[in-house]
């Protein structure tokens, strides 16, 4: 009996041997002697400087990780809008070629020189849905943002004065976007036409 207890301790004993700290690390000990030359000529300053670098990058991916959840969330909204899309088309296709849709009619807005006010530019706020019942908000992708404009004016005093109505009840970021034969102008290009 002590033969086995002899023998399993100097079975344990090798396999500690073998299994001493430099193994254990998943170095070499060329590597584990390496590291540990370096690590007596760290100084404390630069041991800092790894550590704030350390909680750097980890803040830093902790940023790029919320960006990602955000982006991949866009991407969704974007694939859904896509699929309403397609699903629209699919619907105009299939009504066919003799059925007169809103769009075949030309829109009186679209020629000559219209304002519109546009009430804010966002790239993750999505109101779509409220203007599917015909309402004069009008939705615009454009430039990676989605564009709420509200209310056509021939007029730019009228549009002015909508602006200033709309600022008045909060709606800070209202402004004046001009539009010509259905396309969307600078505002000098257009102003002279309009004010005499």
């Amino acid at each position: 009996m002590n033969a086995i207890k002899t023998f399993l301790f100097v079975l344990m004993a090798g396999i500690l041997f073998h299994c001493s700290p430099k193994t254990m690390g998943g170095l070499s000990e060329e590597e584990y002697d390496v590291w540990k030359q370096k690590k007596k000529e760290l100084t404390p300053e630069n041991y800092k400087a790894l550590v704030e670098e350390n909680d750097s990058l980890s803040e830093e991916n902790l940023q790029l990780s919320e960006k990602e959840t955000y982006l991949n969330q866009v991407i969704e909204r974007k694939d859904n809008e896509i699929d309403r899309l397609t699903s629209q088309v699919s619907k105009i296709k299939s009504e066919g070629p003799n059925q007169n849709t809103a769009s075949d009619a030309a829109d009186p807005w679209d020629t000559g020189v219209a304002f519109r006010v546009q009430l804010a530019a966002f790239d993750d706020f999505d109101l779509r849905e409220l203007t599917e019942n015909g309402s004069d908000l009008k939705i615009i992708d454009q430039d990676g943002y989605i564009k709420y404009v509200l209310g056509q004016f021939r007029d730019y005093e009228m549009a002015d004065k909508f602006k200033k109505k709309l600022r008045k009840i909060g709606v800070n970021e209202a402004w004046i976007v001009p539009y010509k034969d259905g396309k969307r102008v600078p505002l000098k290009e257009v102003l002279t036409e309009v004010i005499d």
